[in-house]
């Protein structure tokens, strides 16, 4: 693996085995998806061997006209890709001993152990296997939260969907008892310690966790399915009612194509970026590696024979045969997550490849309500395009 990124002309890809019409006609798909109006921006990246063989956005003259204009700098709600950032600084810690994967987090956050928590450990946070739901933003008809204090106090006072350990079902929150887990145990606020040991040594500038640091001309606003901004952005330039005005873990994040990809090739180079050292090999192996099989009808199976099933590494979704993929192609060492505003990364180590989808906008109006519709469990048309232009991407590739 490169120990660095660098950039090529996308004439250049033959040198590193990638088919550069093909890559062309990746690019062209994603194009001719936002002149259609389906999506109101798209920008891919793709990374073989070290190197940027594409690397175009698309912006669609409704949301021009909007004063959307995206430069190298602009920045993007990644959403879940967040995810992995933050399992990242976790796996950071048990390196350094702040605490094992095994250890009931209440034995650090005493006030967790409410309601049944007591043990839930860092590895179910993790893998989404803590028992603790999806629901925050509006539990029980209460406002947003206003502080992260209270967003604890929140998960806090949650009653289990089922025993730690004993099912699946992905949940936001837990990342955030992660976050205040890794703020306890190292003695750092997160936004302190998330640039000193992630975002500074991988030089990943264009990185927050927290909205308002994001400067103005960077924030490229969430477009709602009619293709309006989706509130229009205060002086933060970023303000959404999804998004929270302080640092979080979960889906909190902003970031662009360019520092994901830094972050992913740091992860195929087994921790290593530009001389640097993240995380050791085995912590990389052990965040990338399977946990488990899990069937979309919510059950933890061990049997990864049937079509349609999900496995989770630590933070990062692994092997899988479902809508959640992003390409049917990827080898069974590939590892990647999604975002709900239309982000996708994969890092693909047996194909030394790093793909990436983002897009601005809410997924279809059906998503959250599509689970049992007649057609694919709520495959919406962001899942469509991040699998198509993901299976073009490896189509391009020189064997």
């Amino acid at each position: 693996m490169k120990s660095y990124i660098e950039k090529i002309s996308s004439d250049d890809a033959e040198s590193v085995d990638m088919n550069s019409n093909q890559l062309e006609l990746a690019a062209k798909y994603v194009e001719q998806q936002v002149d259609a109006g389906h999506i109101p921006l798209g920008y891919v990246m793709v990374v073989r061997k070290g190197k940027i063989v594409l690397d175009k956005y698309f912006v669609h003259p409704k949301a021009a006209d909007q004063g959307v204009k995206i430069q190298p700098n602009s920045i993007f709600r990644i959403a879940s890709v967040t995810k992995p950032l933050t399992a990242t600084l976790a796996m950071k810690m048990v390196e350094m001993g702040n605490f094992s994967l095994e250890t009931p987090v209440a034995e650090y956050i005493p006030e967790f152990a409410k309601k049944g928590k007591n043990s839930i450990t860092p590895r179910h946070l993790l893998t989404h296997t803590s028992g603790l739901s999806d629901s925050l933003v509006a539990q029980n008809g209460k406002p947003k939260p206003t502080c992260f204090d209270e967003v604890l106090n929140r998960i806090y006072e949650q009653p289990l969907m089922f025993q730690p350990g004993t099912d699946f079902s992905y949940s936001t929150p837990a990342f955030e008892v992660l976050v205040e887990l890794i703020q306890k145990t190292s003695g750092l606020e997160w936004e302190q310690l998330s640039k000193k040991l992630l975002f500074e040594p991988l030089g990943m500038t264009n990185s927050h966790f927290n909205t308002p640091k994001a400067p103005n001309n960077q924030a490229i606003p969430l477009f709602n399915r009619a293709m309006e901004i989706d509130h229009l952005p205060n002086d933060s330039g970023l303000e959404l009612h999804h998004h929270f005005k302080f640092n979080m873990g979960g889906g909190n994040g902003l970031s662009n194509p360019i520092d994901i990809a830094i972050f992913c090739q740091m992860m195929l180079n087994q921790g290593s970026y530009n001389n640097v050292q993240i995380l050791s090999p085995v912590t990389v192996s052990r965040m990338t590696e399977p946990q488990f099989e899990w069937w979309d009808s919510g059950n933890l199976l061990d049997t990864p024979h049937k079509p349609d099933y999900v496995s989770q590494g630590l933070g990062w979704m692994t092997r899988n045969k479902s809508h959640y993929r992003g390409s049917d192609l990827m080898s069974s060492k590939a590892f990647f997550h999604g975002g709900a505003y239309g982000m996708r990364a994969i890092a693909d180590p047996e194909y030394d490849l790093i793909t990436i989808f983002l897009t601005s906008s809410y997924h279809d109006a059906s998503y959250g309500n599509n689970r049992n519709c007649s057609s694919y469990p709520w495959l919406t048309h962001h899942h469509q395009m991040q699998q198509t232009f993901g299976n073009m991407t490896y189509s391009a590739i020189i064997k």
